[in-house]
């Protein structure tokens, strides 16, 4: 998404503030450290909470001050009005939200997703615009569409429902990044298909 790769030499184009960055900064730091943790009191090691806790320090220190230059040079008063709202090892609970807005295409017609889409707007999303999927040109779209709005590919189905539910809090954003794995949002789709939610063209009963 932000068209580059974690390597140095070859580092996102563009400034990615969305999925889990919508709530921290530094999100596989923060992952790191976590499962470290977690070897150490499943192994019993000290060695291993040692090593955790010096790749904190690490990540903290010589990586936050070399990260913070390289993007304050890179990207200038976007990066520091994203990291004044967004902390590096304190999640935001409701998401950080900037520039375009995402849109949720979602049938009008078909009562589970009229009732879905009832269960978003309730919860107060940040950012996401519901769209009826009708607007659209027949035969364009046969499950529910995520566009993120930044150039990036949109989603059908159980993945749209997954970048959707980033849009409320940050239990439901891991959620939705759950959801969202390979091999899990395949079998829950089967699942959904098999259970008579599968996709149709516009203008029939709409699925999810």
């Amino acid at each position: 998404r932000g068209g580059g790769t974690p390597i140095p030499y070859d580092a996102p184009k563009r400034l990615v503030t969305s999925g889990i960055y919508r709530y921290c900064a530094n999100p596989m730091q923060v992952s790191c450290g976590l499962v470290m943790f977690l070897w150490a009191g499943l192994l019993r090691s000290g060695w291993m909470m040692a090593a955790a806790g010096m790749s904190v320090v690490y990540s903290a220190g010589i990586a936050e001050w070399d990260e913070r230059e390289d993007l304050i040079r890179r990207f200038g008063t976007e990066w520091r009005e994203y990291r004044a709202a967004v902390r590096n090892w304190r999640p935001r609970w409701r998401p950080y939200h900037a520039g375009a807005v995402a849109r949720l295409y979602i049938a009008g017609s078909c009562g589970p997703c009229s009732e879905l889409r009832s269960w978003l707007e309730a919860r107060d999303p940040l950012g996401l615009q519901m769209v009826e999927a009708e607007t659209l040109p027949r035969g364009s779209i046969r499950r529910m569409r995520y566009d993120p709005g930044d150039g990036s590919s949109a989603v059908d189905g159980v993945r749209a429902l997954g970048r959707a539910l980033e849009h409320l809090h940050l239990g439901w954003a891991l959620s939705g990044a759950a959801l969202r794995l390979p091999v899990v949002w395949q079998s829950v789709q089967l699942l959904m298909d098999a259970s008579g939610l599968g996709p149709r063209i516009l203008g029939d009963a709409r699925s999810l």
